[in-house]
């Protein structure tokens, strides 16, 4: 059976990975990272996963869709500057 170029184009899956890393010993002694990416978790979307590690955490998005993929990492960076801004002003 022969199969059709433009079905294996719907199985396409874009994907990317947005990678927060713990730069200075404060960052990593407060698991920074770790923090931000479960404060990020409850915007999980089906596609996305997150991974915290030692010094870095990730969000790992995968969509059939460019635009979907463009959208959540505007959004979950947005929303990462918002809290990294809270934490910085909450420290004054």
């Amino acid at each position: 059976m022969e199969s059709d170029a433009g079905d294996d184009l719907s199985k396409l899956k874009i994907s990317g990975t947005i990678r927060f890393i713990e730069e200075t010993d404060a960052e990593r002694n407060e698991n920074l990272s770790r923090k931000l990416v479960l404060s990020l978790e409850p915007d999980n979307f089906l596609g996305m996963t997150t991974k915290t590690g030692a010094d870095c955490s990730e969000i790992h998005l995968e969509s059939e869709k460019v635009g979907s993929i463009l959208a959540t990492a505007d959004d979950l960076l947005m929303n990462a500057d918002g809290a990294v801004r809270v934490k910085k002003s909450s420290e004054k």
